[in-house]
């Protein structure tokens, strides 16, 4: 990746609307992806703190859009099983 500070680097904004699957939050993930290049980073929901992963250039920015539908308070535990 070059680095994000020079002017001459180009990103591509995108944007995207989901679901959260163990809640049912709803929340928009905005993302800049740099041609050729692209790491995993790690985001979670705002509500629930279920981890999802996104190909990006820089950390993912999350924003709440509706809160969680299950009628709970809990936070996400991953399973090993």
């Amino acid at each position: 990746m070059s680095n994000p500070w020079d002017p001459d680097t180009v990103f591509e904004r995108v944007s995207f609307v989901r679901p959260c699957d163990y809640c049912g939050a709803r929340f928009a993930v905005f993302v800049s992806r740099e041609v050729g290049s692209g790491e995993e980073h790690p985001y979670e929901c705002p509500e629930c703190g279920k981890d999802y992963v996104v190909h990006a250039a820089l950390e993912p920015l999350v924003n709440l859009l509706e809160p969680r539908t299950d009628g709970k308070q809990d936070r996400y535990q991953e399973t090993l099983f």
